[in-house]
């Protein structure tokens, strides 16, 4: 239904007392990310992604070599 309990109990709001961060995978149909293990705390996060590593089209299944170690921007 339409309803959050937080201990057993309805609520109606919620304050976070930090930021939270949704984390998605790159494989939706497979990937162990934040609809898994839940959101993931600020403090948590220890670095930012500055490349690809490696790129795969899922059509083909092919690795896309144009895209490695692309910077991101």
């Amino acid at each position: 239904g339409d309803t959050i309990l937080l201990n057993d109990s309805a609520i109606h709001a919620y304050r976070f007392k930090e930021n939270y961060y949704f984390v998605a995978g790159d494989k939706v149909m497979n990937s162990q990310d934040s609809r898994y293990w839940g959101l993931l705390p600020e403090p948590f996060i220890v670095g930012k992604a500055v490349r690809i590593w490696k790129s795969v089209d899922k059509d083909t299944g092919k690795v896309r070599w144009k895209r490695i170690f692309k910077k991101i921007e």
